[in-house]
């Protein structure tokens, strides 16, 4: 299954995909913008370094899946 990562918006949650997230700009101290491929942005409602956090752990858990698959091979 996919992984998605949920992100507060002004108006609700978006559910993003990490390995589709290009950049993440910084715009205040409570929010920031994730730009993504073919050009779409979405507007986050919460500071850029939780965003991150959440986006390098779900990195983070993929690659030890990952590495626990080749193990087993």
């Amino acid at each position: 299954m996919i992984p998605f990562v949920i992100v507060k918006t002004k108006t609700g949650f978006a559910y993003v995909r990490p390995e589709h997230v290009v950049a993440i700009n910084a715009t205040d101290a409570a929010e920031c913008m994730i730009l993504m491929t073919d050009g779409v942005t979405i507007t986050a409602a919460e500071p850029a370094e939780d965003v991150v956090a959440r986006l390098e752990a779900e990195a983070r858990d993929e690659d030890e899946a990952a590495e626990t698959v080749k193990e087993r091979t």
